[in-house]
């Protein structure tokens, strides 16, 4: 990905369909296999009961693309024995009370599919779940997993052939703006689950309410926090971890001369999209007005992230960076070698199970605080259900009664899906109340903001999400390719493409 980022961005032209024979190429330019290893700690992954191995989905032909990329990778099962369990890391069972199905009997086969999760004991409870669920309502369910950097490929694939799986779920992506047509009007369960929860937060409508019918169904927003060594920290004259982008500049600075520089992506990358935006909205910066149309990339707050990104890059980060996966910065930091990464919790998590002596100096703070507040861009995960399924019933009562396993789902988790639910993101939150090292993250949920900010989430968004309109502009300017001014016209000729086509 470093020779990726060094080349400059050519904007075009970009309709719906363009897009998704764009994102077709970019996922499949990915490849994703280290990102499960990794994040779960480099360990196999569990097998779940109900997972299969997927068909490709049939696909149209596509028009030549501009330039040559590899056919979209179909999904690949896990296959791993699973890992024995002890008292640390066992697996909640499903509730034995899970909420009735819908009336209406229930028959055929459904087919789910959805990341494979950085938490490996999530998706051994998610499969049993799904199991279970199948024999008690008659339905062959099939579950498959795919590494995040597929997914848009694959959704792509299957809006366009009409074909593949009953249920999508999305993960860091805005299928419900960009496939609207195609997704089933899920506001009855949405509705009968809001209501039972306390409603839903704004983030949860920006993603999944559009124009007035709800096209998924949220499921969980995923933080990023602030994942720091406390013994470095504590050297570089931060005891308490960074609080601010300024504090992680100053002390990352001091922790580089010991020999553990600051890691985050500087690449097209989930991980560099959330956290370059993060920066941008810290400073004052944004994309778009609140309108959500007018380009307002081209400002001094812009400027003033981008001149610190490239102060941080130059003084306190190491040029791995630039080629970094969704998977490098949890391994940087489970090296030992990394003072501090901008992360879910799954890195952390990952150390505690496999580095007990690393552990006992890894710590959890707040999503970071800049000139223009404490704003946070994360990840999430969201269920749509394609209108060309043939078991739209069974989709839509799967998803009621998964949504009603709290907190078992949580649980198993470890405490990474943070859920949308207005009532149950009250603290105390299970599992992250329970330990001194995770009270203080139970409010990130606080401080997210979600592409488009601070408009709303629009198709036009989520283009610019998917196309690394952001990160790239970051990246030209950090390495030295590009002067501000030319890094953020390149920027806005790009978002006056998407805003414009």
């Amino acid at each position: 990905m470093a020779d990726r980022a060094q080349a400059p961005w050519t904007p075009r032209s970009l309709s719906r369909r363009a897009l998704l024979q764009t994102l077709g190429c970019l996922g499949a330019a990915t490849t994703g296999s280290l990102l499960l290893a990794a994040c779960s700690g480099g360990g196999a992954a569990p097998t779940p009961t109900t997972v299969t191995q997927a068909a490709p989905a049939s696909q149209p032909a596509a028009p030549t693309p501009t330039s040559a990329a590899p056919a979209a990778a179909a999904p690949t099962a896990t296959t791993a024995a699973a890992t024995p369990q002890t008292a640390a890391t066992a697996t909640p069972q499903p509730a034995a009370t899970t909420a009735p199905a819908a009336q209406k009997k229930l028959s055929g086969e459904l087919k789910v599919i959805q990341w494979s999760h950085f938490v490996p004991a999530f998706d051994t409870w998610f499969d049993k779940f799904a199991a279970d669920w199948g024999q008690k309502n008659g339905v062959k369910v099939t579950i498959d997993h795919l590494a995040i950097a597929q997914l848009p490929a694959r959704s792509a694939a299957e809006a366009q052939s009409r074909s593949g799986h009953d249920v999508f779920g999305w993960f860091a992506q805005g299928g419900p703006r960009l496939y609207d047509e195609l997704l089933v009007d899920v506001s009855d369960i949405v509705k009968q689950i809001g209501d039972k929860y306390g409603g839903w937060t704004k983030p949860a409508e920006a993603l999944c309410l559009v124009n007035g019918k709800w096209k998924a169904m949220p499921d969980f927003l995923v933080p990023f926090l602030s994942s720091y060594r406390k013994d470095v920290f504590e050297k570089a004259g931060f005891p308490n971890g960074p609080d601010t982008w300024d504090d992680l500049l100053k002390g990352g600075e001091k922790a580089k001369a010991m020999g553990n520089p600051v890691g985050t992506a500087l690449s097209n990358t989930s991980d560099g999209e959330m956290t370059q935006r993060s920066i941008l909205w810290s400073f004052g910066g944004k994309e778009v007005e609140e309108d959500g149309k007018t380009i307002a990339i081209d400002s001094k707050e812009t400027r003033a992230a981008l001149e610190y990104m490239k102060e941080l890059y130059q003084k306190a980060m190491t040029n791995e960076v630039l080629s970094w996966d969704d998977a490098s910065n949890n391994q940087y930091l489970a090296s030992g070698k990394g003072c501090w990464i901008y992360n879910p919790i799954s890195a952390y998590r990952t150390i505690e199970q496999q580095n007990a002596s690393l552990f006992k100096n890894v710590y959890l703070g707040l999503p970071l605080k800049g000139p223009a507040g404490r704003i946070m861009s994360p990840q999430w995960t969201i269920y749509g259900v394609w209108n060309f399924s043939k078991n739209v019933d069974a989709a839509k009562a799967f998803l009621v009664d998964y949504k009603q396993q709290w907190p078992q789902s949580f649980v198993a988790s470890q405490g990474y899906d943070l859920p949308f639910e207005a009532k149950l993101q009250e603290p105390p939150l299970p599992v992250l109340s329970e330990n001194d090292k995770t009270k203080g993250i139970q409010d990130a949920v606080k401080y997210v903001q979600i592409p488009g900010y601070p408009g709303p989430n629009t198709v036009e968004a989520n283009k610019a999400l998917d196309l690394h309109i952001v990160t790239d502009m970051f990246t030209r300017y950090a390495t030295g390719q590009q002067t501000a001014d030319q890094t953020i016209a390149d920027a806005v000729k790009a978002l006056k493409q998407i805003y414009s086509g």
